[in-house]
Order: C-alpha cells, then sequence, then structure tokens
C-alpha cells in the first residue's frame, strides 16, 4: 500500500468552516493524471492540489483538479499550498518574508510567505494582467432580468457593466449595494433570450463599493447559467478580471491601489481577498492575497 497524505485548508479567511475549502497534497511524487482524477473526485471539494517539489530552492509544481477535470490555474490553491508547506516544515524560509516559484499549467507564479516565529500569516501571489475588454454588453433591462432585478438596482454612476477576459469571459455588473447583490437571482430564461449568451461568458461577476461586512472595499458574488441557485462559488479566479475591469474607469487613477474584496456570508463560508494592483500605463500587475487556517489532515492508501 501506498499511503499520501494529505491537508484540507480554508483559504482567505482566519476561521475555520469560512473560506474556500482546499484539499492539499504536499508530497505528490508517483501520482498520475488519472490517479489524481480519481482522488479529486473522492475529495469532492471544489479543489484539490497535487505538490510536486522541483528539487530546487523553494520551486514546486502544481497540479489542480475539481472534482470533474484538471484546471489550468488556479490562487486559491496557491495560498493553501504555500500554507502548507510552510505549516509541515517543507517550505525553506528566509526570514519573514520567503519567496516561492508555484509552475501551473498556465506557466510560473511569483508568491510571498510571510510569518511571524516561523508560522505562516498571509500568503501572497503575483501576476502580470492581461485583458481583453468589451463595454458593448446586454442592455440594463435585459441584465436586470436575468439577475431578477429591477433596472433601478443597478449601478451606473461609478461603473459600468462590461464583458472582460482573462482567458475566460466575464459579464461584470455592478449593483447599487450588499443587499442587492446578495437577493440576485438568475434566470435562465431571461439570459436564454437575451443577447447575454453572445457574449460568450459562462458567469456573471456581480460587485458591489459596500460590504455587508464592514470591512471591505467591495462584495462580489458570481453567478451564471452553469451555476445553481443556491451556490455562491469562490472568486478568486475573477480578481485578474476585475482589477482589469476597474482600470476602465477614468477616476481609477494611475498608481498603486490596495483594497479588499469580499464575497459570501456567515451561512455560505465568507471570504476576504485582499488586493494590491499596480495600474500603469503600459501594464498591469496585481498582488492578490490572504491568510488561511488547518482544518484536517489525513491520508489516503492506495493499492500498488
Amino acid at each position: 500500500m501506498m499511503n499520501y497524505k494529505y491537508n484540507i485548508v480554508d483559504v482567505f479567511t482566519d476561521r475555520i468552516f469560512q473560506g474556500a475549502q482546499i484539499a492539499v497534497f504536499p508530497k505528490a511524487e508517483g501520482l498520475n493524471k488519472d490517479t489524481m482524477q480519481r482522488i479529486a473526485k473522492e475529495m469532492n471539494l471544489s479543489e484539490t492540489v497535487f505538490v510536486f517539489d522541483e528539487e530546487e530552492n523553494n520551486h514546486y509544481r502544481l497540479r489542480t483538479f475539481s472534482p470533474q477535470q484538471e484546471l489550468e490555474f488556479g490562487g486559491h490553491p496557491m495560498i493553501a499550498a504555500a500554507w502548507v508547506l510552510t505549516i509541515n516544515g517543507d517550505l525553506k524560509l528566509s526570514g519573514e518574508h520567503t519567496p516561492i516559484i508555484f509552475e501551473q499549467n498556465t506557466g510560473p507564479i511569483d508568491v510571498h510567505v510571510t510569518t511571524d516565529d516561523g508560522q505562516p500569516r498571509l500568503v501572497q501571489f503575483t501576476m502580470p494582467v492581461t485583458a481583453t475588454v468589451d463595454r458593448f454588453v446586454p442592455t440594463d433591462r435585459e441584465l436586470a432580468a436575468i439577475l431578477s432585478l429591477e433596472t433601478t438596482e443597478l449601478e451606473n454612476k461609478k461603473f459600468d457593466p462590461m464583458l472582460v477576459s482573462c482567458g475566460k469571459n466575464y459579464l461584470i455588473i455592478p449593483v447599487n449595494n450588499y443587499q442587492t447583490v446578495r437577493k440576485a437571482r438568475f434566470n435562465f430564461d431571461a439570459w436564454s433570450g437575451s443577447s447575454a449568451p453572445a457574449t460568450l461568458a459562462r458567469e456573471i461577476l456581480l460587485i458591489t463599493p459596500t460590504s455587508g461586512a464592514g470591512m471591505s472595499d467591495f462584495h462580489a458574488r458570481i453567478v451564471g447559467p452553469d451555476i445553481g441557485q443556491a451556490e455562491d462559488p469562490p472568486i478568486g479566479t475573477a480578481m485578474p478580471a476585475f482589477t482589469a475591469y476597474l482600470c476602465q474607469h477614468q477616476h481609477i487613477s494611475k498608481g498603486t491601489h490596495v483594497f479588499s474584496i469580499d464575497r459570501g456570508m456567515e451561512s455560505t463560508r465568507r471570504s476576504e481577498l485582499n488586493i494590491e494592483m499596480d495600474n500603469k500605463e503600459d501594464e498591469l500587475v496585481i498582488r492578490v492575497g490572504g491568510p488561511a487556517v488547518l482544518v484536517a489532515e489525513g491520508q489516503i492508501n492506495l493499492s500498488d
């Protein structure tokens, strides 16, 4: 029998039973794609990440799977993997801030772990953003119907709806307050009868510059034709598109901006993401960070 240890970590939160649940296999050498997919299906979490040591200084290969398929990129898995490697003592710490390279299918990503007395306090990853932005989106009437809202509940003073792609299309729609984000309900019939399918977006990112907890700069939620009515999925993968979206507005000046964005509620696993955005003339770079908390440890036994 071969035993593979794993940890379950709640990401973008410092409280158990909040944030996003990620399973981490910190020593995945010997596992092939088919076995990793079977394990991810067995774990039945949104993402399971397998870590392979590249035998270079703090350089690791990550492969991330949902229960259905391998994912090309994952933000939450990087936070979770760095947290577990630090707790387990596998990561070679170099003072308060330790750099790591996580190689995903999309390429290498720079990551930093901030520690206190050898324990992780914050994990942050950095990535350049290249986006395609389209301002031609469904009408306010169509958007309101898709979300089961009134047109007056859409925000059109400081922010505009846009289609943004950083490899995946997001229809980003601003609404007027936190309560509107929470009460929105995706209407598949309204979606099918509108111009929205022509955008090729399968996910809508609802955003508002208010927070139910009163501590974040934005509140966000993802809905769409592939997401159930009661689901409130993590928003980490949408952050490159969201930052590119912000930079399309004239009142967002050039330079570095720091803000936080939360998702969910206590009953739907609230998360909070810390974002640093370098809005430069010729490039956009973002840093996404947050804490995590270890929830469980275990092992899977595999026959030879």
